[in-house]
């Protein structure tokens, strides 16, 4: 909307907004039957509502960003990764070994997927969306420092970042990220 209608007027278009949860988001937009008409969503339920007639992507995330971006950010406090540098090192082991699992078996990945969620998409949809070029399970923080910037910018957070190792701990600062 900043770039739309200026940098005051981020938030102009707040007023038409409803906040839901991504399923009932997308039950609402793939029903027809009410006043959602449009919806900012992650995955799978995107995937899910492009299914049916008559939906269609308008803008992504990297037409927003100029790439990909990191939907998700794990975080800890300073004092609990300080307290239990142990638990810290083998949460980050396990991420990467999930991403591992997740990059040279999607198949796999996708079974394991709905088995702990026990979803009753197919497993075939499930692979589609982990293989998908616009899906990414790295580690790496891709675009948050431009969502840093703009939040700064628009008074959300009050500390200016000066780069994404601004809000990341140390140990990832050698990463490529953004």
């Amino acid at each position: 909307m900043a770039d739309t209608f200026g940098q005051d007027q981020f938030d102009r278009l707040e007023s038409n907004t409803v906040a839901l949860p991504h399923p009932d988001a997308t039950a609402a937009l793939i029903s027809g039957g009410t006043e959602i008409n449009t919806h900012f969503s992650s995955i799978p339920f995107q995937y899910q509502a492009l299914q049916h007639e008559g939906i269609h992507k308008i803008i992504d995330s990297y037409d927003i960003l100029g790439g990909p971006v990191s939907p998700t950010v794990l975080y800890a406090t300073e004092e609990f990764r300080a307290d239990n540098p142990e638990i810290y090192a083998a949460f980050l082991d396990a991420l990467d070994e999930a991403r591992t699992v997740i990059e040279e078996n999607p198949r796999e990945a996708a079974n394991i997927y709905k088995r702990v969620t026990g979803t009753q998409l197919e497993i075939n949809f499930l692979e589609s969306i982990i293989t998908d070029e616009q899906v990414s399970f790295s580690l790496v923080p891709h675009n948050t420092f431009s969502l840093a910037e703009f939040l700064f910018e628009v008074g959300a957070i009050q500390n200016e970042p000066t780069s994404w190792q601004h809000y990341f701990f140390d140990d990832i600062h050698a990463w490529e990220g953004s």
